[in-house]
């Protein structure tokens, strides 16, 4: 669906990656890590110096006319819709470009009007709407065609909650019905809630790609589990804590999940005393991030 094969650009340099048919993909990393790079490449706006891309088996700089209809690409500084004309007006010529009948665009545009809420403004012109607006009717341009693959990049960014619902919403149908997903964005929530696979970059480099919870193991194990006991303070020199406070009555107990589980500190503290409250907080991604920003600051 997407490769990557020993491409060299900017950030890049002899960088390797392939994304199969259906993958849902969070593309996550510290600022200048080479996200937007990575876009563009796939959809044909960069060529590399060296090494190959292929977008759907296709060279995206030669083939990008061809490739058009199969693909929606939201990325910053890359206009998607005329300013001077109507927002529907604007819908309908991509209705032209891509060679929709009318009944697949007065569909399509109904689920996505309905989602995105663009009805309202449906007659002002690009130029004379909100930017949160022109957010939405951006949305729907890309989505329009149901394309085959789709790339964005930091896509809510003028949303309000209802749009970025909605947006999940859809994105998520489009996925269950094979859509490839490539979602980059800086609000790691919205990556973990619609996406099925991470892509971690710094400074160019792929440092990790498959699932989230592989991730979160790899580069923020650290748990912090906080109880409320009713008896003795227990011994606790015999458990591989990193950490250990004690505030009256409660416990804040911070340790790597790689090393030791939940249940296996609760069964031992239950054998020296009496438990009332546990909550358990994990690290998401945004830990991650932190942790690799803290490693190059180290450097």
């Amino acid at each position: 669906m997407l490769s990557f094969e020993h491409v060299r650009k900017f950030i890049f340099s002899d960088f390797s990656l392939h994304i199969p048919r259906g993958a849902a993909v969070g593309l996550i990393g510290p600022s200048g890590a080479g996200k937007t790079t990575l876009l563009r490449l796939a959809c044909g706006m960069l060529a590399p110096e060296t090494g190959e891309v292929y977008t759907l088996q296709k060279n995206p700089v030669e083939k990008r006319s061809v490739l058009r209809p199969r693909i929606g690409c939201l990325l910053e500084r890359m206009p998607v819709l005329e300013e001077s004309v109507s927002v529907l007006d604007n819908l309908k010529n991509l209705q032209i470009v891509h060679r929709m009948s009318d009944k697949e665009f007065e569909a399509e545009y109904s689920v996505l009007a309905d989602a995105f809420g663009i009805r309202e403004f449906e007659h002002s012109t690009v130029q004379g709407i909100s930017f949160g607006q022109r957010r939405r009717a951006e949305l729907a341009a890309v989505l329009l065609h149901q394309p085959e693959l789709l790339l964005l990049d930091e896509p809510t960014n003028g949303l309000d909650e209802n749009a970025k619902q909605a947006l999940q919403k859809v994105l998520k149908e489009r996925v269950q019905q094979g859509m490839t997903l490539v979602f980059s964005s800086h609000n790691m929530k919205e990556v973990s809630d619609i996406c099925n696979r991470i892509i971690l970059l710094e400074q160019g480099k792929l440092l990790y790609y498959g699932e989230e919870s592989t991730l979160l193991r790899k580069y923020a194990p650290m748990d912090s589990m906080r109880l409320k006991i009713a008896g003795n303070i227990p011994d606790m020199e015999d458990l591989p804590l990193e950490k250990y406070v004690v505030e009256g009555d409660e416990l804040v107990l911070t340790y790597n999940s790689n090393h030791i589980t939940a249940s296996e500190i609760l069964e031992e503290l239950l054998k020296q005393t009496s438990v009332r409250e546990v909550s358990i907080q994990k690290p998401d991604l945004a830990d991650v991030i932190f942790e690799i920003k803290g490693g190059r600051n180290n450097k």
